[in-house]
């Protein structure tokens, strides 16, 4: 016995010991980043005369740049995926750029993009035209990579020059919407789906009904995804028209493209010289040392944008323009900014309602939509700046679909970006039941209820007659999305049901169609938001959803204690990729919360590219 108590003694000793030093340690990094924060100086950024900037995005453009997230920094972490990948706000890097139009010292512009992820087709395109206006200023803009992607290309063609690496590639793969497709899969298992929907093109239950795309989806999406895809041939031809470009360049059919290949002996580099997708083939460093012999000054993006103004000044004037984004799926409660929460971002428009400064309001969406409930409920706040006087003006992101048009329809003005995917005007629920594979392996549901309703369980079959009511509530769901357009739009129900049925539009789609009232950027919906409210002097003032200090300095030092977590904890990442695309699609519907279990959302507004 003395030898056991000898024992727990001296367990219990070390885990004390151990208790001390995780908390020591937290204190000392606690302490060492507050010392960090509070001592460090900034050095200083000086812009030298001959400056050639360079656009070295390691990242993603993004509509608006999320907070450091623990969870996230882990998951990374567990994949292996050791790269720090930056995001990049739209309005950032415009910023960046027409600043530097103006700058004397900066006299060029080198689009460094092979670290460069991801990027929206509206937010290249108007980074394009600011790249236009830096031209038009008499200053030169040269691009390279070692390989393009199809983003990083269209950005590309708007450069003077267009370099690649003589061992790279210039890969233009076109647009696609393809879905994984689970029918047999729940056929096998016994589950039976029960779907309700409105609207011939409201496809997001297909997968779980059907093994394939049905014809009246195949038909919808060809029209918007051929659209985009004209759009980005007519863009790059129009910016290379000094070349030897045509559509054949960009969009070969396979026989063209082996044909070319064979002709540049399958040298992908060479190939794209010859059809004048690309000027010279140089190596990047190749290409930095001959801008350093020309006497140029390189200086990177991110010391150049810390040299910035705020985004947005503050002026002597008390009137303001409120700017709310909203991004990701719409769903109920409260959510983290990247998604869109009926309760919380209602409370952003309600902080704008009860400023007595505030005339106006932008509400700048980027969404697939979500919960029909949540949708309503956003609205009708958005109805209440209207009741107060407030001018409301919604600027469409890359897509402001189904849920996301629900809130857009109350608005005074919307704006869209020709190439914004917007409209499916539909609604759907659906109701999965296990009762038959339960059955299979010998297990029975059976008792009694006090109502006819108490037997709704994915245990149990589902009763016609509930079908039937079910399928009314979605019915009675999709005539209140069409009310709600047809009052917002000015439209009859019967002009609204002709262009909804869960049909994609884009945004020059729906300017002709009345769905949006402008095509622009959010530039032109701060300036229309003013116009609309008389105001010649205003502050524009985001409001924005925030997190405490306590939260955001646990998250940093959360996020970067990860970075030191062994290798041998890792995941295989080709094979988790794999699963992680099965996973993304076959359970997102459970991520949805709407309390009646009606959704406007829209599956095909992520195209592959």
């Amino acid at each position: 016995m003395k030898t056991l108590f000898k024992l727990f003694k001296a367990l219990a000793k070390l885990l004390n010991v151990t208790r001390l030093i995780i908390i020591n340690a937290l204190f000392f990094i606690i302490v060492l980043i507050f010392i960090v924060a509070f001592n460090s100086e900034e050095e200083e950024v000086v812009i030298a005369e001959n400056s050639i900037l360079q656009l070295n995005f390691n990242g993603n453009i993004v509509e608006q740049k999320q907070p450091l997230d623990f969870s996230n920094e882990l998951s990374k972490q567990l994949v292996g995926d050791s790269q720090q990948f930056l995001e990049y706000p739209v309005d950032e890097v415009l910023q960046v750029i027409n600043h530097a139009e103006q700058d004397s010292k900066i006299n060029a512009i080198l689009l460094d993009l092979s670290g460069l992820q991801s990027a929206s087709l509206n937010h290249v395109n108007v980074i394009g035209e600011a790249i236009n206006h830096f031209k038009n200023a008499g200053k030169e803009v040269i691009a390279t990579a070692d390989n393009y992607s199809q983003t990083q290309y269209l950005l590309a063609s708007y450069a003077d020059k267009v370099y690649l690496d003589p061992q790279g590639m210039v890969l233009l793969q076109g647009f696609s919407v393809y879905r994984l497709y689970f029918k047999e899969l729940l056929d096998n298992l016994l589950i039976t789906p029960h779907v309700f929907k409105v609207g011939t093109f409201k496809s997001f239950v297909e997968p779980f009904t059907d093994k394939q795309m049905s014809q009246a989806s195949k038909t919808a999406n060809s029209h918007w995804l051929n659209q985009l895809w004209q759009g980005y041939i007519d863009t790059v031809i129009a910016q290379r028209k000094e070349t030897n470009i045509n559509e054949k360049s960009i969009s070969p059919t396979l026989v063209e493209l082996k044909t070319a290949l064979q002709a540049a002996q399958g040298d992908t580099a060479l190939y794209a010289q010859q059809v004048g997708l690309v000027d010279q083939l140089l190596p990047r460093y190749a290409l930095l040392k001959e801008i350093k012999k020309s006497g140029k000054h390189k200086l990177t993006y991110s010391r150049y944008q810390s040299t910035m103004p705020a985004l947005y000044q503050q002026t002597a004037s008390t009137d303001k323009i409120a700017l709310i984004h909203g991004q990701g799926e719409i769903l109920a409660g409260t959510q983290n900014s990247n998604a869109i929460g009926g309760d919380s971002f209602s409370k952003l428009l309600e902080n704008a309602l009860n400023d007595d400064r505030v005339k106006a309001v932008v509400i700048r969406l980027d969404t697939p939509g979500g919960s029909a409930f949540a949708s309503e409920k956003i609205r009708q706040h958005v109805l209440a700046l209207k009741a107060a006087d407030k001018k409301v003006v919604v600027s469409m992101g890359s897509v402001s679909a189904s849920g996301g048009y629900w809130i857009a329809s109350a608005a005074d003005h919307i704006i869209a970006s020709p190439t914004t995917l917007t409209g499916s005007i539909g609604i759907f629920g659906m109701f999965a039941s296990a009762d038959k594979a339960l059955n299979k392996i010998g297990i029975y549901n059976d008792g009694v209820g006090t109502t006819p309703l108490s037997t709704l369980d994915p245990t149990r079959p589902l009763d016609p007659e509930l079908a039937d009511i079910i399928q009314m509530g979605i019915e009675r769901g999709y005539q209140q999305f069409l009310s709600v357009v047809s009052e917002g739009r000015g439209m009859s129900l019967d002009e609204v049901d002709k262009i909804a049925q869960g049909r994609v539009w884009t945004g020059v789609d729906a300017k002709e169609l009345g769905l949006v009232d402008q095509l622009g950027s959010l530039q032109d919906a701060i300036e229309k938001a003013a116009a609309l409210a008389q105001l010649t002097e205003f502050t524009i003032s985001p409001i924005e959803k925030t997190i405490s200090t306590k939260e955001q300095l646990l998250n940093e030092i959360l996020s970067s204690g990860v970075k030191m977590m062994p290798a041998s904890l890792q995941f295989n990442s080709s094979l988790l990729n794999i699963l992680t695309d099965v996973q993304q699609q076959a359970t997102l519907i459970t991520n949805f919360n709407d309390p009646k279990g009606h959704y406007a959302y829209c599956p095909m507004c992520f195209i592959n590219d």
